[in-house]
């Protein structure tokens, strides 16, 4: 009796119930989630949507400042030429001067003489003469990280001209001395602080006999030519009966000492 009396009051197992009490909570529990998941989606968005309205609302603002910018550039780039080419002028007035004041007796002559030896070694004054022509540009597809030239790449080239009997080299107009640089800013290469583009015209005057032939076993020659074999850099390397190396602009007088007698 006692087992009719059970199956009269719990028709359905207790493992049932237990089952539909546990899928409402599940059920529950999703909509909960699904709820926040919409929330939070809707706040990303009205993020996302102020951002850019606020970026479309500046564009002209920083579209004009960026061409001011760029104007302030140019004006100072235009600036700075303009005063070298002055400071050139007067360098050699100067020159001038002095040799007229030299050129008195003998050994003014002689001092003359050793002063322009000096000043030719420094870079104060243009060279001439006959030498070779490098010209070197980036691979012609050239993307960020093959193909393009550095810094380092220049300055090997220029290195290896020097180890092969170069008397006076300038790139791209700019004379190399004791004192300048070639650096890497950014994408671009700087030469005496000067921000240059490809391709770069590298002039180096002296021995066309043997230059040639000891750059390509220099150092330096070895690494362009393997730029040019691995990463299609273009270069042209020709023999000029004349060529001229500016004087370096900014090169100015730093020390100076009193000879006595």
């Amino acid at each position: 009796m006692s087992l009719l009396n059970n199956l009269m009051a719990h028709p359905i197992d207790e493992g049932y119930a237990v089952a539909a009490r546990t899928g409402s909570a599940g059920k529950q529990t999703r909509s909960r989630h699904r709820v926040m998941l919409v929330v939070a989606a809707a706040v990303l968005g009205f993020l996302l949507a102020v951002a850019a309205a606020q970026n479309y609302r500046s564009a002209p603002e920083a579209e004009k400042q960026r061409k001011e910018l760029i104007t302030r550039i140019d004006q100072a780039d235009n600036r700075l030429t303009e005063l070298r080419n002055n400071q050139s002028r007067l360098a050699d007035e100067v020159r001038r001067l002095q040799a007229s004041g030299l050129s008195n007796d003998s050994t003014g002559a002689a001092l003359q003489q050793k002063l322009d030896d000096l000043e030719l070694q420094t870079g104060a004054i243009a060279a001439t003469g006959p030498g070779l022509k490098a010209v070197i540009d980036d691979a012609k597809d050239a993307d960020a990280k093959e193909g393009r030239l550095l810094d380092v790449d220049l300055q090997q080239l220029v290195n290896g001209l020097w180890t092969s009997g170069a008397e006076a080299i300038s790139v791209n107009g700019h004379r190399i001395t004791s004192l300048t640089a070639i650096r890497g800013a950014g994408s671009a290469i700087t030469v005496d602080y000067s921000s240059l583009t490809p391709p770069y015209t590298v002039l180096a005057i002296g021995d066309t006999a043997t230059m040639p032939a000891r750059f390509a076993q220099s150092s330096g020659g070895q690494w362009v030519q393997y730029l040019v074999s691995n990463f299609d850099v273009r270069m042209t390397i020709t023999t000029e009966d004349s060529l001229l190396v500016p004087a370096d602009a900014t090169i100015a007088l730093r020390y100076a000492k009193v000879r006595t007698r």
